[in-house]
């Protein structure tokens, strides 16, 4: 079993990547799909979303947590509109919060089995 202080520590080291990522000038990559982004920004999300509940759910309710990470999906967004070389797009957010959403799932079906 993973301490909580491991989750802790790799939330909030994964959670400030995703953040200076997200606002930092990147060269773009080749998709080897469309929607390729958008299973990234899931993915990220998901994991974000896991590590935080193995970090906190014991001390907060899960959708609460939920919240908090969506919200902070949202900032992220807003801010990337205001780096002149980012844009905001609603379609990140929602895949983030599809992400957040399969994550609780996931670990809402492991907590019950």
């Amino acid at each position: 079993m993973i301490s909580i202080t491991a989750y802790r520590v790799t939330f909030w080291c994964l959670l400030v990547t995703v953040g200076i990522f997200s606002v930092v000038s990147l060269e773009p990559f080749h998709q080897i799909f469309d929607w390729q982004d958008k299973l990234h920004h899931l993915l990220a999300y998901a994991v974000l979303f896991w590590l935080l509940l193995g970090a906190y759910e014991q001390q907060q309710n899960i959708w609460k947590l939920a919240i908090l990470l969506a919200a902070f999906s949202g900032l992220i967004e807003i801010a990337q509109s205001y780096t002149g070389y980012r844009q905001a797009d609603l379609m990140d957010l929602l895949a983030n919060v599809i992400g957040i959403l399969v994550a609780a799932f996931l670990y809402i079906l492991r907590r019950n089995f």
